[in-house]
């Protein structure tokens, strides 16, 4: 049976321990209105086309349940869903905080215009077509609509971009993001960018608490953005995607101030000369030098990721991983190559593999046959990984060693038959695993790699979703599971120094 994506996501427990301490709001920042507006318009959906994309926002905030007043504008009016479309936002009945324009350029300044007599605050433009395209003539109406803006008084967001995702008023920009809110902000200049780091990190447990897609940056920008997160409540971690920055001086003293109190991790794009000819096509951003970026986030404490990809495994170390005490790891699993490669991968990435005393090999060789494992770190134990008692007394041995930090266990997917992956092996040996979080004196992660057959493939994300319900970290590779660990704890090894 094919599973839904909703159905893939686990839930998140908010109960667990976050990273950083809470920080309270010193004053009501001017961009708070943003992420919970009072009522929303959406000006410029389709009424012919359900595939349309305008209709994905309001896809989006039926799924969500929003619960404010929602308007929808178009001058050919009629109803979409049940709910009325007003041929103008003059004869929209109640007040109107926010608006969501889908409208194309030309028209985009008009809009802003209309907003202003209605007495709306905010307008966030989907629309593209502005100065990302480097022609003359978009150039001018983007700076049309900021003069617009400007004497108005209206904030704008992008244009360019997919706007806001905020669990907690329930405001969204794309259908299947979780309802749950989390702790993780995420500033980021592009859209995809945005959709795509939610829906992967929140099949590994992550949860989110304001998402913001702002594009072309013509009026709000990364600047404004990051002041007011470091200064959120609900977020205790600030995720970054920047192509290029307003104000470089002032985006280095908020960082500053945003790194003091929380963690922040920072993805650049447009590092390479291929990139920077994409940044200046996406989003007319200037992209800056490699070096120079490396240079700030060392300065500050910034975690540096290279993709999306990398800032969900950190993501996923900071939130569900006890910070290890050290770098040294006990490796447990099955295959004696795959034993191979997560060791050097784990040794190249700074950390240690150390081997294992005698004491501790007689110890478990008490009740583990030779044959078909191999008891040095890392622990290959394939010959008795079914073995439940066994396993479990192999752990708790190797847990409470004094030589390690931490333990990786791993299951690799790829080298094993259908028989032997299916769906209940897998969910009693993640089972195990992930009942010894919590129990266990050292911290626990595990490495469930995806399998590429179909047959197997639905087995091993419901088990993903298992070890993420134990509170048990799970990566996707041996690679990803030690750059993650590494860089999380290069960053706590950092701020104990500056402490």
């Amino acid at each position: 049976m094919r599973l839904l994506y909703r159905e893939l996501v686990p839930p998140f427990a908010s109960d667990r321990p976050l990273p950083a301490k809470s920080v309270k709001n010193t004053h009501q920042h001017s961009l708070e209105f943003l992420f919970h507006p009072s009522s929303v318009a959406l000006v410029g959906i389709t009424t012919t086309n359900p595939w349309h994309w305008t209709r994905t926002f309001l896809d989006a905030l039926i799924e969500t349940e929003f619960d404010r007043p929602l308007y929808l504008v178009n001058p050919k009016g009629g109803e979409i869903k049940g709910h009325k479309v007003h041929t103008s936002l003059k004869d929209v009945p109640g007040n109107i905080d926010y608006v969501i324009g889908l409208v194309n350029a030309h028209t985009a300044a008009r809009l802003v215009e209309e907003c202003a007599e209605k007495g709306v605050r905010a307008v966030h433009f989907c629309t593209a077509g502005f100065s990302e395209t480097g022609e003359d003539e978009r150039i001018r109406l983007e700076s049309q609509l900021v003069e617009v803006a400007r004497r108005t008084g209206i904030r704008i967001i992008g244009p360019n971009c997919m706007g806001i995702y905020c669990p907690q008023s329930r405001l969204s920009f794309s259908p299947s993001l979780p309802k749950e809110r989390g702790p993780v902000g995420f500033i980021s200049q592009s859209g995809g960018n945005s959709i795509y780091l939610v829906r992967q990190a929140a099949l590994r447990g992550v949860r989110f608490s304001k998402v913001i897609s702002y594009g072309n940056a013509c009026d709000i920008n990364e600047n404004d953005l990051l002041e007011y997160l470091a200064n959120d409540a609900d977020t205790r971690i600030i995720c970054l995607y920047i192509e290029g920055v307003k104000d470089g001086r002032r985006f280095r003293r908020a960082l500053e101030k945003a790194t003091k109190e929380k963690t922040v991790i920072l993805l650049k794009g447009g590092t390479t000369e291929g990139g920077a000819r994409a940044v200046a096509g996406h989003t007319a951003a200037l992209a800056g030098s490699r070096s120079t970026w490396e240079a700030l986030c060392k300065q500050l404490g910034i975690i540096s990721v290279c993709n999306l990809d990398e800032m969900v495994d950190v993501l996923v170390t900071l939130l569900f991983l006890p910070l290890p005490r050290g770098r040294n790891a006990v490796l447990f699993g099955a295959g004696g190559g795959a034993s191979v490669l997560i060791a050097d991968e784990f040794e190249n990435r700074g950390l240690r593999v150390p081997a294992l005393p005698k004491e501790i090999v007689a110890r478990i060789q008490e009740f583990t046959p030779a044959a078909g494992n191999i008891l040095r770190n890392p622990v290959d134990y394939s010959q008795n990984m079914m073995d439940a008692e066994s396993t479990s007394k192999t752990f708790d041995i190797l847990s409470r060693w004094e030589g390690t930090d931490f333990v990786v266990t791993f299951i690799r997917t790829g080298q094993f038959v259908l028989p032997w992956l299916s769906e209940s092996r897998i969910n009693m040996l993640v089972g195990r695993f992930g009942a010894k979080q919590g129990h266990s004196p050292k911290p626990v992660a595990m490495v469930l790699e995806p399998s590429i057959l179909p047959q197997e493939a639905e087995a091993i994300l419901a088990a993903i979703r298992e070890c993420i319900s134990s509170g048990l970290p799970v990566y996707y590779s041996f690679a990803a599971a030690a750059n993650a660990i590494n860089l999380v704890l290069s960053h706590a090894e950092k701020r104990s120094e500056t402490a």
